[in-house]
């Protein structure tokens, strides 16, 4: 019995269909075919269960002329059956157009005139048939039928939907498989596919050009996410990748980046409606930070969102179910309610957006979703062959009418949104930055003002302190009943008050006035003095007193110091003061003030008995006016005391340095 069975098995594949005797498919001669031929009518088709093998299909199939418009599902594969006989004296390649099915496998089977029985080949091609698979490397819609010279051969052409490795989740029957299978002479076939190239290299070209934007675009908004971190960026960024990946996914497979993707044939068919929805899950949280809408509409916000993340979550879990199953009914129910679904939505958002939100980016938003939804339709209807059947735009215009296209477009006026979101928030920031700068300004304008209150009240502080010592000179001339220095001390007292009244209401006077107003307050104490002291003013001669301005009375109070506790208790017939003016370097002077008397230690002791205590408010109120004077002006003043203590002379030596500003200040003058 075995042997038997093996012998009907061999049977079966030497004679095909010998169990339907009464019903035998037609033969196409080589000879005859000189372009094409539509070789679906001429064959005999037979339905079977989809794991049916040829071996059981030869032996028992039920055959049958094929019907025109013949309906199919699904769940069946669908088999053609002819003959071909190579009638010539030369072998000869043909090839089987087999249109746009998931699956077409083709057996080619000895004919009777070959001896022994045997399955001389089989070619698998097909939508969801990886490239390296494909027996014509440019095309997944052709199987090449080489037969030698007079060799006739037993075709079988199995058409069907590829099966998931889950079962089908509904009993859609479509998509159907198509009932289609054309022969092409080799001449024929390279008419075909130059043809094609042809008719499709504007298409080609503006694929590229849109795909090249958006691969620009994505790669320069990426970048500029990785820098700033923003999630308005990651968004828009994101909604960039779902387009740009999106236009790549619907290249052409006869293209080397077509037929790279086509090696994951299910990912390519499947992913772009999942970008899809990822894509418009980006869109919407993109639309609410483009708009502020969690800052003047929070509701409508949370709401945009929670949806972005609901059509993220629908796109996921469509990519695993097609995936996993293949079932067409699923894709057709989404790719539809989709369309008719979402476009409600969608029209109502915008109709939304256009009358409840407030912001100069409205119409950024308007104005792309527009051209998206007018190129997007248009697309569609292009596709759908309802508008622009064989009818080609000047300049291959036509081909823009592309969902790429529409995304294109969208996205550059999105770039146009940001581009104006960043002016408006730099507009901003600088509107606050001016209103920052305008308040230090006042604050230190205000500080500046009581800067000079201060000093002012310093000055009225010391100008009685000032008054008071000078009148105690002019009472001890009296006293003394020195009438000569008395009147000498009293003209040269008038000049120096009236030259203390003129500066009364400057921040500032010339180094010359002040050099002045100290010659005439050290010639009044020479004249208390009388001939056991001298003094000396010495100033360099790079120093410009006309240019250089100084606090008034900033030096006096250090010359009476020097006298009056320095000179006056000393012991000393030759009581000397020096005043050296120098230039320390380009941009400082340097004030000294010397004097030869008891020093400040000794002058301390004296001035802690009671009968001497005479109290020196004019340093401690000068040295308060040092410190205004460098809070308030960019020039600095410093003042160093130094004790002298040389082979028993003793003094002091007070060393002020003055650093001037390197850039030219005002000082302003007080007018009430």
């Amino acid at each position: 019995m075995r042997w038997l069975y093996l012998l009907l098995l061999l049977g079966g594949l030497c004679y095909p269909a010998s169990g339907q005797p009464g019903v035998r498919p037609d033969t196409v001669r080589l000879s005859a075919l000189t372009d094409r031929l539509s070789a679906t009518g001429r064959a005999l088709l037979a339905v079977t269960d989809w794991p049916t093998p040829l071996v059981v299909v030869q032996r028992g199939a039920n055959w049958q002329p094929v019907r025109p418009g013949q309906l199919t599902s699904t769940q069946h594969a669908y088999w053609l059956y002819l003959w071909l006989d190579n009638d010539t004296d030369s072998a000869r390649t043909l090839y089987g157009y087999i249109a746009d099915n998931q699956t077409a496998t083709a057996y080619i089977v000895a004919g009777p005139r070959q001896a022994g029985p045997r399955l001389l080949d089989s070619l698998r091609t097909g939508t969801l048939i990886p490239t390296h698979a494909w027996p014509v490397a440019h095309s997944d819609q052709y199987i090449p039928l080489r037969l030698l010279a007079r060799q006739q051969v037993a075709l079988y052409v199995r058409l069907a939907n590829a099966r998931g490795w889950l079962p089908a989740l509904t009993g859609s029957p479509k998509p159907r498989p198509r009932l289609v299978l054309r022969l092409e002479t080799e001449t024929a076939h390279d008419r075909m596919t130059l043809g094609e190239y042809r008719k499709n290299s504007t298409e080609l070209l503006y694929r590229s050009w849109i795909q090249g934007a958006l691969l620009f675009i994505a790669l320069f908004v990426g970048l500029i996410y990785a820098h700033y971190r923003q999630p308005i960026y990651g968004y828009y960024w994101l909604y960039v990748l779902a387009g740009c990946l999106f236009s790549l996914l619907k290249t052409r497979s006869y293209t080397p980046l077509g037929h790279w993707l086509s090696q994951a044939p299910l990912l390519r068919t499947y992913l772009p409606e999942t970008i899809m929805w990822l894509g418009l899950g980006a869109y919407l949280f993109f639309f609410v930070d483009l708009l502020n809408l969690p800052l003047h509409h929070p509701v409508a916000a949370r709401r945009l969102r929670l949806l972005g993340r609901a059509f993220a979550g629908f796109g996921l879990l469509y990519a695993l179910v097609l995936l996993l199953t293949n079932d067409g009914g699923v894709q057709q129910a989404v790719f539809w309610g989709a369309r008719y679904g979402l476009l409600p939505v969608y029209v109502g958002l915008l109709i939304w957006t256009a009358r409840r939100v407030e912001s100069p980016l409205v119409n950024y938003v308007l104005t792309g979703n527009g051209l998206m939804m007018i190129v997007g339709v248009l697309a569609w209807l292009r596709a759908g062959e309802v508008l622009l059947k064989d009818v080609t735009l000047p300049g291959g215009l036509d081909n823009l009418m592309t969902v790429s296209f529409a995304v294109l477009l969208e996205i550059s006026v999105f770039a146009l949104a940001l581009a104006r979101r960043i002016q408006l928030l730099d507009r901003e920031r600088v509107a606050h930055q001016q209103a920052y700068i305008d308040e230090i300004e006042q604050r230190t304008t205000a500080e500046k003002r009581i800067a000079q209150v201060e000093m002012l009240a310093l000055r009225s502080q010391m100008n009685p302190h000032f008054l008071f010592n000078s009148l105690n000179t002019i009472e001890y001339f009296v006293l003394k009943g020195d009438e000569a220095n008395a009147t000498r001390y009293l003209a040269n007292f008038s000049r120096l008050l009236r030259l203390t009244l003129n500066h009364a209401n400057e921040n500032t006077v010339r180094l010359s006035e002040e050099l002045q107003g100290l010659r005439l307050y050290v010639d009044l104490e020479a004249t208390r003095f009388g001939d056991e002291f001298q003094y000396t003013i010495e100033a360099d001669a790079g120093i410009d007193q006309e240019d250089v301005l100084l606090p008034p009375l900033l030096l006096q109070p250090f010359v009476e110091n020097a006298i009056w506790h320095g000179l006056r208790q000393s012991p000393r017939p030759d009581k000397r003061l020096w005043i050296r003016l120098l230039v320390q370097d380009e941009h400082t002077l340097r004030f000294e003030i010397e004097d030869n008397g008891i020093g400040r230690r000794q002058a301390a002791d004296l001035k802690s008995r009671p009968a001497n205590a005479r109290k020196s408010f004019g340093l401690a109120i000068t040295q308060q006016r040092i410190d205004l004077f460098n809070r308030t002006y960019p020039a600095r003043l410093a003042v160093q005391l130094l004790d002298i203590d040389t082979n028993g002379q003793t003094g002091t030596l007070i060393r002020m340095t003055y650093r001037l500003s390197p850039t030219p200040f005002i000082y302003e003058s007080r007018s009430d």
